[in-house]
């Protein structure tokens, strides 16, 4: 598995938990057309990375990427001053990662987790209590949801617990549930939703997973494809370096090492015909 990042800028977007349950639960066939108000993001660079250690680790991409933000961060916010988001699942490697790289003795960073995957526990807890795809589990999941984003996490998980008391769940399906609560559990200081919509803070990871889908599925997971490592990595760069949209950029430098590697002896500002190293 590879591991992608993105950093972006972007104004804040006033939003209501209702706002977001509503979009949330609108109907396929209803407008999918954003709000003219809403902000896009800004200087959005992307980067991706497949690599491992000799012990098959995944210590050398998490060390790539999540420096490679801190950078980024560090030239942004810090002139700005801008608020900083880290926004991710619950992958709890990761949130450590975060804190490693970009410790809060020099940015004040808000950890939030993104709230789709927080949704998906929640419609796994449904199924335990309702059959799949049955009105009376939409209704669970949206009235659980609908506490989150009123920051009433722990409310959720009493609420999971009584149900399964009284619905005598098989030991199966209580271990289930127990999984499902500690998730919420661990990530509950990441989940103050109300207080992230009334800052203008983003709260799910779109733009990471549309990279995701530009970066990844769209080039590399067609019929048939195999990759090694190297190539893969090699691969996902370039893409990543695309879609930020620094490709001139790239050819620039590419370019210039070419000639830096062909003629060493050349001074800076000697005009090398560039067919000659074609």
């Amino acid at each position: 598995m590879a591991l992608l990042g993105s950093v972006y800028t972007i104004d804040p977007y006033l939003r209501t938990p209702d706002d977001v349950l509503d979009a949330l639960f609108r109907q396929p066939q209803a407008s999918t057309e954003q709000p003219s108000n809403r902000p896009k993001p800004c200087f959005k660079h992307v980067r991706a990375a497949l690599m491992r250690d000799v012990a098959g680790s995944t210590t050398p991409q998490v060390e790539t990427i999540f420096g490679w933000m801190a950078q980024e961060v560090s030239e942004r916010a810090m002139a700005a001053q801008r608020p900083l988001v880290l926004l991710m699942d619950g992958q709890e490697s990761l949130w450590n990662a975060g804190l490693e790289y970009l410790p809060e003795q020099h940015f004040e960073v808000t950890e939030i987790l993104d709230l789709l995957h927080a949704v998906s526990y929640i419609w796994k807890a449904a199924h335990l209590f309702h059959p799949s795809g049955s009105g009376a589990a939409l209704r669970f999941v949206r009235k659980q949801v609908k506490r989150i984003l009123l920051g009433e996490v722990e409310r959720v998980i009493r609420s999971l617990r009584r149900m399964a008391t009284r619905r005598e769940l098989s030991k199966n399906r209580l271990e289930d549930l127990e999984q499902i609560c500690g998730y919420l559990r661990n990530n509950a200081s990441r989940m103050a939703y109300d207080e992230y919509l009334a800052a203008g803070y983003p709260i799910a990871s779109g733009v990471i997973e549309g990279a995701c889908r530009t970066v990844v599925n769209d080039r590399m997971e067609r019929s048939g494809m195999r990759w090694v490592f190297a190539g893969a990595h090699a691969m996902l760069g370039l893409r990543s370096i695309h879609l930020s949209g620094l490709w001139d950029d790239f050819l620039k430098f590419r370019i210039s090492k070419e000639l830096q590697d062909l003629y060493p002896g050349s001074a800076a500002n000697d005009d090398v015909q560039l067919s000659l190293v074609a």
